[in-house]
């Protein structure tokens, strides 16, 4: 739903849990943030278009870097159940176009097929996917516990009897921290033109090309770092988490800034029909951040 619905200690709405409960809570608690007297100022930043590559927060970090005092820590409110998150994976994403040569469906010598050499391309990601898999996660810490490859969208041909001139997907690889980012794409373009003389043979205009659209850093754990205690302290906790799902944190941490992610709400719940957050989860954001308050003030 697009209003909020509670229902048995649940709130359902779209973007409850990630991340608007953070939010809300932010928002609600900022009488008290300009009533305390706060020795260290709190300041709140809201994005937006983090589900596109964290598009939106660019200019801000880029900013900050360049003409803001540097914060002492960054508290990234995306939902992990108010615990801890010192790691995250990172993510690229890439576009492959593949350029046949049309021809008649019944004269296949004559032409050469985007689909069927997007095919192969497909069958190098699954290869990809599962050297990452195999090699594993040596941190023992993210769920799943390696490098993932995946495909997500793919279109092309015009017609079942001609044969296809172009056909392209978008795919992506999200990293574990410390992973080389070159890795996977340049496997995957030593493929590519491993296939292309073969097109070429047939029309010379054929090809394929491969564009990086979008690049987010992981978040790499800095313990002891002062986001981690101050985060520790603020959820009462004594342990932190990884997790695979990104985030704006780890931009933060490319300018400097020591960087925690800690929020409502569980991410099983988000991007999906239906979508809620629990009012328990509220109540600890809530806590945490009256915490923050009398830390700032003391």
């Amino acid at each position: 739903p697009f209003e909020v619905v509670e229902k048995d200690g649940l709130l359902y709405g779209r973007g409850t849990c990630d991340m608007k409960g953070f939010l809300a809570n932010a928002l609600a608690l900022v009488p008290d943030f300009k009533a305390a007297k706060l020795k260290v100022p709190i300041h709140l930043a809201l994005s937006c278009d983090e589900e596109v590559g964290c598009v939106g927060v660019r200019p801000l970090v880029a900013y900050m870097k360049e003409h803001l005092p540097r914060p002492k820590a960054v508290i990234v409110g995306e939902p992990t159940l108010m615990k801890v998150v010192n790691a995250h994976k990172g993510a690229l994403t890439f576009a492959t176009e593949v350029i046949g040569h049309e021809a008649h469906s019944s004269y296949t010598h004559l032409g050469v097929n985007a689909i069927l050499v997007a095919g192969e391309l497909l069958t190098e990601i699954s290869r990809l996917a599962a050297e990452m898999r195999e090699r594993g996660d040596p941190s023992g810490r993210f769920n799943p516990p390696y490098t993932t490859v995946h495909v997500g969208l793919i279109e092309g041909g015009t017609a079942k009897n001609i044969i296809p001139r172009r056909c392209g997907f978008k795919w992506e690889t999200r990293l574990l921290p410390g992973s080389d980012p070159d890795e996977v794409p340049k496997k995957f373009n030593r493929f590519a033109r491993s296939l292309e003389p073969a097109m070429k043979a047939v029309a010379k205009e054929t090809g394929i090309t491969t564009d990086r659209t979008n690049a987010v850093p992981g978040l790499r754990p800095e313990p002891d770092s002062p986001a981690e205690h101050l985060a520790l302290h603020l959820a009462e906790a004594n342990g932190t988490e990884a997790v695979s799902y990104c985030t704006e944190a780890g931009l933060f941490q490319e300018i400097g800034i020591p960087s925690i992610i800690c929020g409502p709400g569980s991410i099983e719940q988000a991007h999906k029909p239906d979508e809620f957050i629990a009012i328990s989860e509220i109540e600890k954001c809530q806590g945490f951040m009256k915490r923050l308050i009398r830390h700032c003030v003391n």
